[in-house]
């Protein structure tokens, strides 16, 4: 199911012109790029994130609804295959359709099917139980420290 990461980043170099590294870059996760390889997706790729993620979405807008449930479908199968890490065209398609909604129905599919996810891949449950906490406990000390 990796195609629709394949033929989106295909897609991308043939619109942006990309060279054949920089879209190998894209079929990647950010955390599998070594450090000369971030450098040079942050020197290039990330200042052109922009347009990618607004070209994608005028392709996804011409859509009707069923084609965009199956871009859904197939980024989640994508993901799935990877243990819900997504590659960097995942992470442009999860920003158009949004990332919580993708989340959701990542979790929900990878628990229907019984497929375990990689640690801090999932943006609910545990995870947000502790950001609220770090949040509330940042507010009372600085009102304990202010009195």
């Amino acid at each position: 199911m990796i195609i629709l990461s394949a033929e989106l980043a295909a897609m991308l170099a043939g619109e942006f012109g990309l060279t054949r590294q920089e879209q190998a870059f894209l079929v990647r996760a950010r955390r599998s790029l070594n450090r000369l390889e971030r450098r040079h997706y942050f020197q290039f790729l990330r200042p052109k994130e922009k347009m990618f993620k607004s070209y994608l979405a005028r392709q996804v807008n011409l859509l009707p609804a069923e084609e965009r449930q199956k871009w859904l479908d197939l980024t989640l199968d994508s993901m799935l295959e990877k243990g819900g890490d997504p590659d960097l065209v995942d992470c442009l398609i999860m920003d158009i359709i949004g990332p919580l909604h993708v989340f959701h129905h990542l979790r929900r599919r990878s628990e229907e099917r019984g497929v375990r996810l990689k640690a801090m891949t999932s943006f609910g449950g545990l995870s947000m139980v502790l950001y609220l906490v770090v949040i509330i406990a940042a507010v009372v000390l600085y009102f304990i420290a202010r009195y």
